[in-house]
């Protein structure tokens, strides 16, 4: 029996300012001695928490364990940009094949977009949601070609969305830095730590979670079957696992030849004063994403925030010190700047970092890693 050691623990600062508006909320303990269930869910994002609800609607009898290095829903779910998406920006097909698998893409996206607003209608979650869409923009000349391409491409399928120039897109945003934007009907803007949060209050009682509970190794059991997970305090001891740890995927020893995590910083200023908002011109609130690859995402949102997310690093350790993001603050504040050159340099409440997962191929794991043992993350970005 191998055992296989945790590399990298997540190591979450406390800084984000969607967590920060949370009210306080009292923990599960973390798991101590010995324990056993048919199914432990390691890793409690987004993925992990949907991954236990189902197996509870599937298996209403079994045990169902779910385990989190730290406080659920507070790693990178509830540090992201907020974004629900089912089109994402693609230059164009180039062949029929082409156009058919994007069409696949789309319906899977579509499809989870779809899930979410129906939880969040069915649990009551009050997470901000506006389905308002999203904005595709680019400063430079040289990016308009790919949202054209992505405009026959949307017409194709036959998806609303419209180019965006000039005045418009400066009336639109509130900022002239934008040369041209691609709006599409489909996208829908969130809290990200409210809807986890709300996630986490709504679980089955069925599904038993522990919270800062890192798992330092795992093996599987050779004579009975089904693995063995240890923690600080305890050990755990399962028929199937099913690990939803996203960027620290290769951390956990698993698909490590085909994924590895980046690292991103955000910043969230406090809500514009009245004379800040009027000089922007009071925009309704809108999400932007870049046109080139790893740009910077930026929103407006309702109670009159900005968020900048304008780094993306391989980063050894995966977290980031206060240090860390000390110095990335200015990379925002810069962002920022560009943007709205006449808002002032005291807006940014705070700085986070958080995770993803890229794959060399751009594709997701969603597999049987072996028997009894399974993964689903690695979503390039893009959800």
């Amino acid at each position: 029996m191998i055992t296989k050691n945790i590399l990298t623990l997540p190591k979450n600062d406390n800084t984000c300012g969607w967590i920060k508006q949370l009210p306080l909320r009292r923990g599960q303990p973390p798991l101590s001695g010995k324990q056993q269930a048919d199914w432990v869910v390691l890793g409690a994002g987004y993925t992990g928490l949907a991954t236990a609800r189902q197996l509870s609607i599937l298996h209403p009898q079994a045990r169902i364990i779910l385990l989190e290095g730290q406080n659920a829903g507070e790693g990178s779910s509830g540090r992201n940009s907020g974004f629900l998406v089912d089109s994402i920006l693609n230059e164009g097909h180039f062949s029929a094949s082409g156009l058919a698998e994007y069409r696949k893409k789309y319906e899977i996206k579509h499809a989870g977009v779809l899930a979410v607003r129906q939880l969040v209608t069915e649990l009551g979650i009050d997470c901000d949601l506006e389905a308002s869409g999203k904005y595709h923009c680019t400063a430079l000349k040289s990016n308009e070609k790919k949202l054209k391409n992505f405009s026959k491409l949307l017409t194709e399928l036959e998806l609303k969305h419209k180019i965006i120039e000039g005045e418009e897109l400066h009336q639109r945003l509130g900022s002239s830095y934008y040369r041209m934007g691609l709006w599409t009907e489909g996208g829908i803007m969130l809290q990200p730590a409210k809807l986890a949060r709300g996630m986490v209050e709504n679980l089955p009682e069925q599904v038993e979670l522990f919270e800062n509970t890192p798992v330092l190794n795992w093996r599987k059991l050779s004579n009975s079957g089904g693995y063995q997970l240890s923690t600080p305090s305890g050990q755990v001891t399962c028929e199937k696992l099913i690990v939803t740890v996203n960027g620290f995927m290769a951390s956990c020893g698993v698909k490590t030849n085909r994924t590895f995590p980046l690292t991103l910083t955000a910043g969230l200023t406090r809500p514009l004063t009245d004379e800040e908002d009027e000089a922007i011109g009071r925009p309704a609130a809108w999400g932007v994403l870049s046109a080139q690859s790893m740009g910077a995402t930026v929103r407006l949102t309702k109670d009159r925030r900005i968020l900048m997310r304008n780094t993306a690093e391989v980063w050894p350790s995966i977290n980031m010190t206060f240090a860390d993001l000390q110095a990335r603050k200015a990379n925002h504040l810069n962002g920022l700047k560009r943007r709205f050159p006449h808002l002032g340099e005291d807006l940014f409440e705070s700085t986070w970092s958080g995770t993803i997962c890229i794959s060399g191929n751009n594709a997701h794991v969603f597999t049987e890693v072996e028997e009894g043992m399974y993964a689903a993350g690695c979503y390039n970005a893009s959800g």
